[in-house]
């Protein structure tokens, strides 16, 4: 039996099903990729904050998934929502990559720390817009889509001064030489999942479950992503607002540190509480309750 992997089409899609189906072959099972389309890719002119959907890069898949056209579904953890669709499971996480947002540019003079003068800054994400707009007023974010190559073209055309993108994301596109500086976490905190490959099962599908969970899955990574994903989950967040979050380890321990933006900058509420990984996504909703009770409600409800 062939193993049938559902994924998006785009080259980072790509890069991470084929790392799936080689690690899939490596332990001797055969496997092939199927193609679809998402709504993300579809409308590639419109910021995704606006489009108004949930699942805009995960729907098709979802839905082959559930028709039985494949048995797993390969997808960014960031991009995958925090309530599944019924009948479907995250059955494994891969070990997560560096989950940083980096800054790249033609020029090592486009830097944070240059304050002479200001830059044009692609980005689609409503989170990095809030975070340059608090910590870095200088860089004017202006939304961007498309795929790394398609940015990368219109950094290269003038059309931008820098790009900020997720180093894992830069890494696999083989695109690390227009790194000018990697963020630090402690301010530009990545999206929920960032750097982490999640891979959907059938529920019902008990073999290919416990099949992907055996060779692929990751514990800390899967920890680490419960932990954030319940944090997003419990304040009720997606595209359409700026939540920030990060869980690492700390003598044995989850810390997850993690918050929510205005989207203008103005206003920005951060905590970090720790305790043991069994507990994940109990650390995960009790810092989304003190991020509420500190204020944060009123930028969730607008």
């Amino acid at each position: 039996m062939s193993i049938k992997i559902g994924t998006r089409g785009s080259k980072l899609a790509l890069w991470q099903a084929n790392h799936v189906k080689v690690l899939l072959e490596n332990s001797g099972k055969r496997a092939e990729l199927v193609l679809y389309k998402t709504t993300g890719d579809l409308r590639q002119s419109q910021p995704l904050h606006t489009i108004g959907e949930k699942g805009l890069f995960t729907k098709a898949l979802d839905d082959a998934l559930l028709n039985g056209e494949v048995d797993l579904a390969v997808h960014s953890a960031k991009d995958v929502p925090t309530v599944l669709p019924d009948g479907l499971i995250i059955s494994a996480y891969l070990q997560r990559e560096d989950p940083r947002d980096v800054l790249l540019a033609l020029s090592p003079e486009v830097d944070l720390d240059n304050l002479s003068r200001e830059f044009v800054v692609g980005t689609s994400s409503l989170r990095r817009v809030a975070l340059l707009r608090h910590y870095a007023p200088h860089f004017k974010p202006r939304d961007i889509r498309g795929n790394v190559d398609t940015r990368m073209a219109k950094l290269e055309a003038g059309e931008y001064d820098a790009l900020v993108l997720a180093y894992a994301g830069v890494k696999r596109m083989g695109f690390t030489d227009k790194i000018v500086r990697k963020l630090r976490v402690s301010t530009f905190t990545p999206a929920v999942g960032q750097g982490a490959i999640a891979v959907m099962t059938n529920q019902n599908n008990q073999q290919v479950n416990e099949m992907v969970r055996s060779l692929l899955n990751h514990p800390v990574t899967e920890d680490s992503v419960k932990s954030e994903r319940s944090f997003l989950r419990k304040l009720e967040g997606g595209c359409h607002t700026p939540i920030f979050a990060l869980a690492t380890w700390v003598n044995g321990n989850l810390s997850l540190s993690g918050g929510v933006a205005a989207e203008d900058g103005s206003t920005l509420f951060r905590e970090t509480i720790e305790g043991p990984a069994a507990h994940a996504e109990k650390i995960g909703v009790s810092l989304a309750e003190i991020i509420l009770n500190k204020g944060a409600r009123k930028i969730l409800n607008g």
